[in-house]
């Protein structure tokens, strides 16, 4: 619904209201002791009104916000496909993404990016640099790229391509069990799922896990899209005002699946997530596995300001089918199941080098990965004596040079050895497929 269009007189009243904050905008321009920005001024005056509020969910976003904001709802953007952190002072590549230019161009894990189009990036932000790699499709970008083991830099020349992020994995695991996990709602979300359970179905799908852990949220519509694959006639979520007024209901028009379903849900399934998950539950689609849902279940809108970026703020929140509030409840899943304190430890991974008398966090991941991997080490973040025998040990076992550091083909062979171990360990998944083999005998 459209606000009442303002006359001359509200006009008048709004200008009168503001006249305050116009004049110490004035002064503090104009008059204070030391040089300061008026749009600077003006940032920290909204970001004041939004934090009164005390609505995490409600926040200012400057224009490069506004813009990684803007991609993360559209799931794709103009670049060469390479996800990117800053670690030690350098950019450096966690991963290319799939059939991306970047990795078709040979770029690999742990490569560090010192230059762009030959400026230097050293000690830049994540940011800053992702605004120089990505550009408009077809146009190239120069990356000088420093790899381990090789004395000289590379240079990698790469036309940038329309990269759209992969929201929906899915295979069919033993036992025709078919498991799809969802790592947010973007503008693909909804297709990309229809077109997974279609083929898992296809293929002789007996069951399906649903994973929805880690999954932040994102787009209503696409949420909605996905339960009417899965939630039988009826209601998916109801979206009510701050008195509890219902405003809209989004409805499902299909019948209940002919095979069991379990979901995955963790501390950190939030919004649409929740909206799926309280559907499953409220309608018996089929049975919440996990531990307590995040509890993030408001609408929000996203919208440009002149020249300064964007406000998000939220407007209504979500009720489950049977009017249940998630907002800060979260959801209790049908069945808890706790995973082991060392289990997201050893997915962090390490993204560099490391060598005796090193300190710190990826130091404790090394020696909680050692210890997991069977070379037990005292876990003091701190790159001992006692972990760098441990480290040769784990080398001259997997045929790596035993050099006793750290470098990136010990990085990826510990990565490789951990996996099949995450697997035993992730306890939750190991529950819900215990619960869809005992449905299918």
């Amino acid at each position: 619904m459209q606000p009442p269009a303002e006359t001359p007189s509200d006009e008048a009243e709004i200008e009168e209201e503001l006249l305050p904050l116009v004049e110490v905008l004035n002064i503090l321009s104009e008059r204070y002791l030391e040089d300061v920005s008026r749009e600077e001024l003006i940032k920290e005056a909204i970001n004041g009104m939004v934090n009164s509020l005390d609505d995490p969910q409600t926040n200012f976003l400057d224009s490069a916000h506004f813009e990684e904001m803007m991609i993360k709802i559209d799931g794709s953007f103009s670049g060469i496909g390479i996800e990117i952190s800053e670690v030690d002072g350098y950019i450096t590549i966690i991963a290319p993404i799939k059939d991306t230019p970047g990795e078709k161009a040979g770029l690999l894990p742990g490569d560090r990016i010192i230059a762009i189009d030959g400026q230097d990036v050293v000690g830049m932000t994540t940011m800053e640099a992702v605004k120089l790699i990505r550009g408009p499709e077809g146009t190239s970008v120069r990356l000088t790229v420093e790899r381990e083991q090789l004395t000289e830099p590379l240079e990698f020349q790469i036309t940038r391509a329309n990269i759209i992020v992969p929201s929906v994995f899915s295979e069919l695991l033993a036992e025709q069990i078919g498991y799809i996990q969802i790592t947010s709602f973007d503008e693909h979300t909804g297709q990309d799922f229809q077109k997974a359970i279609l083929e898992l179905e296809t293929e002789g799908m007996r069951g399906l896990l649903l994973d929805l852990r880690n999954n932040p949220g994102g787009l209503l519509d696409q949420a909605v899209l996905v339960a009417q694959e899965i939630i039988p006639a009826g209601p998916i979520t109801h979206m009510v005002d701050r008195d509890g007024n219902v405003l809209q209901t989004y409805h499902s028009y299909g019948t209940k699946k002919a095979y069991p379903m379990v979901v995955l849900v963790n501390g950190a399934s939030a919004s649409a997530a929740e909206i799926i998950a309280g559907a499953v539950q409220d309608t018996d689609a089929g049975t919440l596995v996990g531990t307590k849902t995040y509890g993030k279940a408001t609408v929000q809108h996203l919208e440009s300001l002149s020249q300064l970026g964007g406000l998000r703020y939220t407007v209504a929140k979500y009720q489950t089918p049977n009017g249940r509030d998630i907002h800060e409840n979260g959801l209790e899943p049908d069945v808890v199941v706790e995973l082991p304190d060392d289990y997201y430890f050893l997915q962090y991974g390490i993204y560099s080098d490391l060598k005796p008398g090193d300190e710190g966090g990826s130091v404790l991941i090394l020696q909680k990965m050692l210890t997991a991997l069977q070379y037990p080490v005292q876990e003091t973040a701190q790159y001992d004596g006692q972990t760098e025998k441990a480290v040769r040990a784990f080398q001259a076992a997997h045929g790596l040079a035993a050099s006793g550091a750290v470098n990136q083909a010990t990085r990826e062979e510990l990565t490789t050895q951990l996996e099949p171990l995450l697997e035993e360990m992730d306890l939750q998944k190991k529950r819900a497929l215990e619960i869809l083999r005992t449905a299918l005998r």
